[in-house]
């Protein structure tokens, strides 16, 4: 049904694609500001001034209603009945033993992990392929659809003083327009959301200015999307002094924010970014803080960041997220590989003085961790562009532990000088190891529209076999 939906839409013509967006926003906006919503956001917000031990406390409580529901799926009856939890051990006890939660599992059988046998009614399932085409099946009730929808209203715009009832504007993953179209708009209308769709396919100098155009008339008090669409929109807007109208907050996900990236987009909306953290599978969410620290919301789940041994990194040591959901009683992710790499800050005390835990970094995905031939991780390459100026865009990709390309998008300048300074950046962040600069026209995006700064091509069984043996 979505498919054909979906023909149906790339095949229609603008006015009809237009009405489709409003139904559907239509549809969207009441699902989302059910009979649920407002009281959770104000929930969410009166636990913001919670002590440590009160998050402790929610947490410990809420994780013996997910174990407890969880025996009621085929995958978890067995393994918690060998662990022998509620007769004989504590919540905290049993959790560090069950086994980890890999995508493959969660690919494969994702009914497995069900809780119920009967749907409830008006369940949606989510689907995300990630970097391997293959997607997941998450399944969200009405109630933890309300709560996800929820958490980033209070804990992310409601941070910057804004709210999804103001006018925004946002550059995802929906292809609102056919590629080949060759003429603007590029963009859709949800009255209903007070919100416009803008596609990230069609970001190309030719039609820039439109882009441009668009966002002074429309005048949007929240732009959102992908820190590299909206990087593209910003650099343009700047390097031809035609600047959108002013924003009140920028809000991206689902990528890295660079250091250039905050620059460029900041000064072109002329406003702060607030980068958030999370995932389609619902069991964890961070976002930045009036004060720019990434603060986690302990309600949406339990966090641990593991060594390649499994144990616990002390902080501000780079290891594996490994997420417990605490909210999806349907579909219950216990110790779920998330497949990222963060760390915990070293200093969990911030201005803002909310007593949240603090993630340093989420440093990136744990495929795209690349590894030196002394056994150095890296995931961040940022040094590497430093005083090199005419590259549009750059992605790092390892070949092998000894092989290293680096594919550059050039502006007008780039010259040789340019990869001489790549190339000696190159070696003083990651060794004497061979690499190549390769300048192309554009770097693909995934079939999500992400752009991937850094890919490791090493398999991941061996990456883990490397790891393993180094420490």
């Amino acid at each position: 049904m979505a498919n054909s939906l979906d023909r149906l839409y790339q095949n229609s013509p603008v006015w009809l694609q237009q009405n489709m967006v409003s139904v559907y926003g239509l549809w969207w906006h009441q699902r989302r500001f059910g009979s649920q919503f407002d009281r959770l956001v104000r929930e969410f917000r009166a636990r913001e001034r919670w002590s440590s031990d009160q998050f402790s406390a929610y947490q410990r409580d809420h994780l013996i209603r997910l174990l407890l529901q969880a025996r009621q799926s085929p995958y978890y009856r067995s393994i918690l009945d060998q662990l022998e939890f509620q007769s004989a051990r504590s919540p905290e006890e049993v959790l560090p033993e069950i086994p980890l939660l890999s995508k493959e599992v969660l690919r494969e059988q994702p009914q497995n992990l069900l809780t119920e046998s009967q749907i409830p009614r008006r369940t949606l399932i989510f689907k995300s392929s990630g970097t391997t085409g293959t997607p997941t099946e998450i399944y969200y009730t009405p109630e933890f659809h309300a709560l996800e929808l929820a958490v980033p209203e209070a804990r992310n715009l409601g941070w910057a003083g804004l709210s999804s009832r103001n006018r925004r504007v946002m550059f995802g993953v929906r292809k609102v327009c056919r590629y080949d179209q060759d003429r603007p708009p590029f963009w859709r209308f949800s009255p209903a959301e007070n919100m416009a769709y803008a596609s990230i396919y069609h970001l190309s100098p030719r039609y820039l200015p439109d882009y441009l155009r668009f966002l002074r008339e429309y005048r949007p008090a929240i732009i959102m999307g992908y820190p590299s669409a909206l990087y593209t929109v910003a650099r343009f807007a700047l390097e031809h002094d035609d600047l959108p109208a002013p924003a009140r907050g920028v809000f991206t996900t689902s990528e890295t924010v660079t250091v250039e990236n905050r620059r460029v987009i900041e000064e072109a909306w002329q406003c702060k970014i607030y980068d958030r953290y999370g995932a389609v599978e619902g069991c964890l969410f961070a976002a930045q803080c009036e004060f720019g620290r990434y603060h986690v919301s302990p309600e949406v789940g339990i966090i641990e960041i593991l060594d390649p041994h499994g144990q616990p990194c002390a902080p501000g040591e780079m290891g594996e997220v490994i997420c417990t959901g605490l909210q999806n009683a349907l579909q219950p992710l216990i110790r779920y590989r998330i497949g990222d790499v963060a760390r915990w800050a070293v200093d969990q005390d911030c201005a803002c003085r909310r007593q949240m835990p603090i993630l340093e970094a989420i440093e990136g995905r744990f495929e795209d961790l690349c590894l030196t031939p002394d056994g150095r991780e890296m995931l961040r390459f940022d040094t590497v562009f430093k005083g090199v100026t005419d590259i549009r865009e750059a992605q790092v990709v390892q070949k092998a532990v000894d092989h290293f390309v680096i594919h550059v998008v050039p502006s007008n300048g780039f010259n040789r000088d340019d990869v001489d300074q790549l190339t000696h950046n190159f070696r003083l962040h990651a060794g004497d190891v061979p690499v190549e600069i390769v300048p192309v026209s554009e770097i693909p995006r995934s079939p999500s529209g992400k752009f991937r700064a850094v890919i490791c091509e090493i398999p991941e069984a061996e990456k883990r076999r490397i790891l393993q043996g180094k420490n």
